[in-house]
């Protein structure tokens, strides 16, 4: 599909879609930004806030924090094994910062 770390499977299995909706960050020519389809306001991103494409074998989860969009570097095994209540509780963890 495409270069970068979210394979189809990958996307099918989390249940994501590519998103439309515009985020105050840099993105990477061809990086894919993919929402949950139970989870509002938390993306996936192929690449940082910055642009960076995101190492092998890894994502950036995207969401609203305290203060505007921040996120962590997440690896896709990881994800790919987290409950939506788990994903939750990774942005309740890092909302402040």
């Amino acid at each position: 599909m495409n270069p970068f770390n979210l394979d189809d499977n990958t996307i099918e299995k989390l249940g994501l879609y590519k998103s439309d909706n515009p985020v105050n960050a840099q993105i990477s020519p061809d990086a894919g930004i993919f929402q949950f389809r139970n989870l509002e306001g938390v993306y996936v991103m192929e690449n940082d806030l910055y642009g960076n494409p995101m190492p092998q074998g890894s994502c950036f989860l995207a969401f609203q924090g305290r203060n505007g969009l921040m996120g962590k570097h997440l690896q896709i095994n990881t994800l790919k094994e987290s409950t939506i209540s788990d994903i939750q509780k990774m942005v309740a963890n890092n909302h402040d910062g």
